[in-house]
This record gives C-alpha cells, sequence and structure tokens, in this order.
C-alpha cells in the first residue's frame, strides 16, 4: 500500500467519523505534510512501552493490542484494535513523555503516522476538522466507559461472550493468554469458561 492510498483510507475514516456534509467540509490541502508508513509483521511492535512517542498513528490495515507490563514482567492486554482506526498513546503524543504501554500486531499492519504538533497545528486551522476528531475522541471516551462498567458489573463469562461478539475472528486465532488477559481474567478461569460453554 503506497502513501497516496494510505491517505486515502485516512482520509474516508474521518469522512466515516461524522456526517458526509460535515467530513466534505475539511480542507485537506492543510494536511500536506510528510508522512511515515510503518509495516508492522506479526508479533512485532509499532512502539514499546517506554518508548518516547510524539506521533498520532492511524492503523489503516490490521489488528493490535495495547500491551503494559508490570515491575514484575507480567504482561496485561488493555484493548485490542481493528483497522481502520487511530491508535496510540494520547498522553505521550501530547506531552512527549514516555508511553505508557506498546503497541504490538497480532496481525501484519499497515500504519500511517504524523507528527503531532505540525498535525494538530494544521488541524487547529479547520473548525470541520477539529470536530471530526472530537467525535473520534468521544468515541474512545464512550468505548473506555463501557469497558470499565462491564469490569464492576458483568461476570467473566459475560465479559467473555461481549469479547467473542465484539471479535468474533479472534476467539481461536491469537494466544488464550491474551484474551484471558482482555478480559481481566487467568488463562485457567478463561479455559473453564470456554468449557462450560461448549457442555451448555
Amino acid at each position: 500500500m503506497d502513501q497516496a492510498q494510505l491517505k486515502s483510507r485516512f482520509q474516508k475514516y474521518f469522512l466515516d467519523l461524522n456526517t458526509r456534509e460535515l467530513g466534505n467540509g475539511i480542507d485537506w490541502s492543510l494536511l500536506n505534510l510528510p508522512i511515515e508508513a510503518h509495516s508492522v509483521e506479526k508479533g512485532g511492535y509499532l512502539f514499546q512501552q517506554g518508548d518516547v512517542v510524539n506521533r498520532l498513528y492511524f492503523l489503516s490495515v490490521g489488528l493490535v493490542r495495547y500491551v503494559s507490563v508490570s515491575d514484575t514482567g507480567k504482561e496485561f492486554t488493555q484493548t485490542l484494535v481493528k483497522g481502520p482506526r487511530i491508535i496510540g498513546s494520547t498522553r505521550a503524543m501530547v506531552t512527549e513523555a514516555s508511553a505508557l504501554f506498546g503497541i504490538q500486531a497480532l496481525e501484519n499492519s499497515v500504519v500511517l503516522s504524523y507528527p503531532w504538533k505540525v498535525f494538530y497545528s494544521k488541524m487547529r486551522e479547520d473548525r470541520a476538522f477539529l470536530e471530526c476528531y472530537s467525535h473520534f475522541l468521544e468515541r474512545i471516551f464512550i468505548a473506555k466507559e463501557e469497558r470499565e462498567s462491564a469490569f464492576v458489573k458483568h461476570s467473566a463469562e459475560r465479559r467473555y461472550l461481549d469479547f467473542c461478539a465484539d471479535f468474533p475472528e479472534l476467539k481461536s486465532a491469537i494466544p488464550q493468554q491474551y484474551i484471558a488477559s482482555y478480559l481481566g481474567i487467568t488463562p485457567v478461569a478463561l479455559s473453564r469458561i470456554r468449557k462450560r460453554l461448549q457442555t451448555s
């Protein structure tokens, strides 16, 4: 996938964030900026926990997980993301601090990136662009709130069923320890849930 195709997919993503009428109002000439294309092979990292990350990333094609590692070396899968979608660490991007998690490809993935400060300065010049980006942030906050609520209110089995509904192609395609970590349970507990569902 060349840079023109990546830019086209990026623009379509923003159009789909809002109404076509608003999306068509974006002045895309403002984004005539140098970009980087990243091909991340399955198992590889876009960036690792502790890296200083100051770019906006767009996952054009692929599947990634946000993974953090504890002081004792235990991995936690924070979230799973399918392209197309903006990905990355807002905290690290905005403050130029080290990332609190890494992003690992669970399948071969293609990512486009812009330097955040330049991208943001251009985005501020276009109200339609800012509104589309605010819709993206709204989606992120809503998903985060719903996930936090599920951890409090729902059983592990219910969270697993929700995972299967959200990512039907993944329940047998990625390591079970990733799924267990994403659900906040142990692999042993996940195995018990799967067996119980198979026999019910």
